[in-house]
C-alpha cells in the first residue's frame, strides 16, 4: 500500500511529465522540420520579387559570389544585361537595416527597396513601409545618383537620424560592391575593430603595476605599454567605457581601442568604431588631444573616449616622467572642447593672398585692416575691393565665411574654410566640389547691404548651418560699411532674434509678447498655462515628455502676436541630459520657429541630432499651443 502511495503521489506525476516534455519536444521538432524549408522559401521568394521589382527589365540573374565588398549579402548580374541588383545592410538601432539597389551596367542607380527592419515602430520601420511618404522619399532621392553619397545628397528622414544613415551606409556598400563586382575596382572591406579583451588577446603581455586610476598596465615583447581605464559616457547608459592604449616609448599612442557595450546602439557605440579611434594615433601627450573631433550626436560618449585616454597619457607620463610626451603638456585649462563654451569668442585670422584672391580675382594687391564689427575675424583692403572673413554660431560650433566685395560693397566671391558642422549636413559648405555649397555661394554673389535666408540657395537639411552662413554674410557686409564707408561698427546682437534660453520663465514671457501688459487667462484644454496681453497677443504654455529618461517634461512657452504668428519659444530643459538634451533650448534651434503661423510652417522646423527625441517634444508642445490658438483664441 506504501508503494503504491509512491507511485501514486511522486512517480507516476513525474513520468507523465517526461513523456509529455518529450512528446512536446518531439512535435515541435517536427514543426520546424516542416516549416523551416517553408519559411526559407518564403524569405527567398520575397526577395526574388524585391529583386525583379527593382530591375524588372531583367529576364533572370546570375549570382557573382566572387566578392569582399562589406555588408554585402547578394550579388546578382542580369543575364540579358540589364543592370545589377545587390542587397547590403547598414547597422541600425535594433539591428541590420537590408537594402536592395539596381544599377544599369555604368553604376547609375535605378531603384533603391528598403526590405523588411527590425527598427523602431514609427521611426525606422518607415522605411520597408511602401506607404510611408517618408521612406518612399528616401528611396526615391536615391535614383540616378552614383558613387558614395552622403547625408546631404538625399532626403534623410527626419527625427529617425540611426536607421537613415543605417540606409544610406547600406545604399554605399552596395556601390562599393559594385564598383568592385562590375567594373573591376579595389573591393572596399571594413577593418575589423578589436574590443579591448580581443586586442589584449592579441598581444604578447607582461603585467606590471597598476597605476591609480586605471584598471590595468602592461608592457608587450616590443617595449611598448599598454593601460587600461574606464571613462563615463553616455550617463544613463548601463556601463562604462572601457578604454585601452597603447605608448610607444615616447609616449606617442600607437593604439586606442574601446568597449562600448553599454552605449546606444548606433548612437554611442560610434566611439568604438576605427574612423573614430584612428584620431588618436600619434597623438603625443594631451596638447594632442585638441586635435580630436567629437562625432555629432554622439558627444558624450566620445568625449568619455577622449577623458579615459586623458588619463591614460597622464599615468603613463607619470610612470615615465622623462618621456617626450611629458612636455608636450596640454594647454592650460584642460581639454578645451569638453570645458570651453560653444558660444567661444570668435578668433582672429591672418587671410593669405590666395585666399583672397579665391573671392576676389581682379585684386592684386592686398593690405589687412583693423575692424571692430564684432563676428569679423579678417578685413583685407584690396585694390579692388574688399575681402572679409566672418563667422556665426551654427550648430557644431562657429562657421566661417570669406566674402569678395567690390568697390560698391557688392559681393563678388564667396569661400567657406573648414567648420565643425555635422558630415553630409553643415560640413558640405567646406567640401572641394560641392554642389549646394556651391550653389549657396553663387546665389550670394552680386547681392550688397542685408542678405535673408530667404535670398539664397539654401543647403536643405542644414538649417542651421545655412542661416550662419547667411549670418556671417551680413556681418561681413556690416564690416565693409565700418572700414569702408565710415559708418559705425555693428554691434552684437546676439544671433537672429532674441535668446530666450537664459532667462527664467517670467522674463521670458515678457519677452514673447514685447511691449504687452499681459493677464493670466482660463489655459485651453491641453495646455498647461495662458497669457493675453493688452494688444492682442498670447503666450501660451504646453507640456511634452521628451527624452523617455528625462526626470521632469518639457515646459514650453509660446508667444503669438496679434495676427497669430510666433513671435518666439522658450523651453525649461532642466530635466534633458546636459549636452545633448538641453539643446532644444538653444536660440538657434527655437529660432525656426519665430515666424510660423499654422501646423503646415512646423514641417520646416529640423530636428537636432543627438537631440531627436527632446526637440521633437517642443515640436509637439508649439503645436498643442498651435492647434489651441486656431482653435479658440485667434480673431
Amino acid at each position: 500500500m506504501k508503494n503504491n502511495n509512491m507511485w501514486e503521489n511522486f512517480l507516476k506525476p513525474v513520468v507523465v511529465l517526461v513523456v509529455i516534455c518529450i512528446v512536446a519536444s518531439a512535435a515541435l521538432a517536427g514543426t520546424n522540420q516542416l516549416t523551416a524549408p517553408i519559411i526559407k522559401a518564403q524569405e527567398e521568394a520575397a526577395a526574388n520579387a524585391a529583386y525583379l521589382e527593382v530591375l524588372p527589365e531583367a529576364d533572370g540573374f546570375e549570382e557573382i559570389t566572387d566578392f569582399q565588398s562589406s555588408n554585402v549579402t547578394k550579388a546578382l548580374k542580369a543575364t540579358n544585361g540589364a543592370g545589377w541588383v545587390i542587397q547590403a545592410y547598414g547597422k541600425g538601432f535594433g539591428g541590420d537595416v537590408p537594402v536592395v539597389v539596381a544599377f544599369d551596367s555604368e553604376g547609375t542607380i535605378l531603384k533603391v527597396k528598403f526590405m523588411e527592419n527590425s527598427e523602431t515602430a514609427g521611426f525606422g520601420q518607415k522605411l520597408a513601409d511602401p506607404s510611408d511618404a517618408d521612406g518612399q522619399k528616401l528611396a526615391e532621392s536615391f535614383v540616378g545618383k552614383s558613387g558614395t553619397l552622403e547625408a546631404g545628397d538625399v532626403d534623410m528622414i527626419s527625427g529617425v537620424t540611426v536607421s537613415s544613415k543605417a540606409a544610406l551606409s547600406a545604399v554605399n556598400s552596395a556601390v562599393n560592391c559594385f564598383n568592385e563586382v562590375a567594373l573591376g575596382q579595389a573591393a572596399v572591406v571594413e577593418a575589423e575593430q578589436l574590443t579591448p579583451d580581443q586586442a589584449l588577446e592579441s598581444m604578447g603581455l607582461t603585467e606590471i603595476e597598476i597605476p591609480e586610476g586605471l584598471t590595468g598596465a602592461w608592457e608587450t615583447a616590443d617595449g611598448t605599454t599598454v593601460l587600461r581605464t574606464e571613462a563615463t559616457g553616455y550617463e544613463y547608459e548601463t556601463a562604462p567605457l572601457d578604454v585601452l592604449v597603447e605608448f610607444d616609448a615616447d609616449g606617442n599612442i600607437l593604439n586606442v581601442w574601446v568597449g562600448t557595450d553599454g552605449q546606444t546602439a548606433g548612437i554611442g557605440d560610434q566611439a568604438g568604431g576605427a574612423e573614430y579611434l584612428n584620431q588618436y594615433k600619434g597623438v603625443l601627450g594631451e596638447a594632442g588631444l585638441d586635435g580630436v573631433d567629437t562625432i555629432s550626436g554622439a558627444t558624450q560618449s566620445t568625449r568619455g573616449v577622449k577623458k579615459g585616454v586623458r588619463k591614460c597619457i597622464q599615468a603613463f607620463v607619470a610612470m615615465y616622467p622623462d618621456c617626450a610626451a611629458a612636455t608636450a603638456v596640454a594647454p592650460e585649462g584642460g581639454d578645451a572642447e569638453s570645458e570651453a563654451s560653444s558660444e567661444a569668442a570668435v578668433e582672429t585670422v591672418t587671410l593669405s593672398d590666395e585666399a583672397c584672391k579665391a573671392v576676389l580675382p581682379d585684386a592684386t594687391t592686398f593690405e589687412a585692416v583693423e575692424s571692430a564689427t564684432s563676428g569679423v575675424q579678417a578685413a583685407v583692403k584690396a585694390d579692388t575691393g574688399w575681402v572679409i572673413q566672418a563667422s556665426a554660431k551654427g550648430f557644431g560650433g562657429q562657421v566661417p565665411v570669406i566674402v569678395g566685395l567690390d568697390a560698391d560693397g557688392a559681393i563678388v566671391g564667396v569661400s567657406f574654410p573648414e567648420n565643425s558642422e555635422t558630415p553630409g549636413y553643415g560640413a558640405q559648405l567646406f567640401e572641394e566640389g560641392n554642389e549646394k555649397a556651391a550653389a549657396l555661394a553663387a546665389s550670394l554673389v552680386g547681392k550688397s547691404g542685408e542678405v535673408a535666408i530667404g535670398d539664397v540657395d539654401a543647403i536643405s537639411g542644414a538649417t542651421v548651418s545655412s542661416k550662419a552662413v547667411v549670418g556671417a554674410v551680413n556681418i561681413a557686409l556690416s564690416c565693409y560699411n565700418e572700414v569702408a564707408l565710415g559708418q559705425a561698427p555693428a554691434a552684437d546682437e546676439g544671433g537672429e532674434g532674441t535668446d530666450l534660453s537664459a532667462m527664467s520663465a517670467e522674463e521670458a514671457r515678457a519677452a514673447l509678447a514685447p511691449g504687452a501688459t499681459l493677464a493670466q487667462i482660463t489655459a485651453p484644454e491641453g495646455l498647461t498655462d495662458a497669457w493675453q496681453g493688452d494688444d492682442g497677443s498670447y503666450v501660451l504654455y504646453a507640456e511634452d515628455k521628451g527624452y523617455e529618461y528625462s526626470t521632469k517634461p518639457l515646459n514650453v512657452a509660446v508667444g503669438f502676436d496679434a495676427s497669430g504668428a510666433i513671435t518666439g519659444v522658450w523651453v525649461d530643459v532642466s530635466g534633458q541630459t546636459a549636452g545633448i538634451g538641453d539643446q532644444a533650448a538653444s536660440a538657434d534651434y527655437l529660432g525656426q520657429y519665430t515666424g510660423i503661423t499654422d501646423e503646415a510652417g512646423l514641417d520646416g522646423v529640423d530636428t537636432i541630432a543627438g537631440a531627436t527625441e527632446s526637440t521633437r517634444g517642443v515640436k509637439k508642445a508649439v503645436r498643442k499651443c498651435i492647434q489651441a490658438y486656431a482653435a479658440g483664441l485667434a480673431s
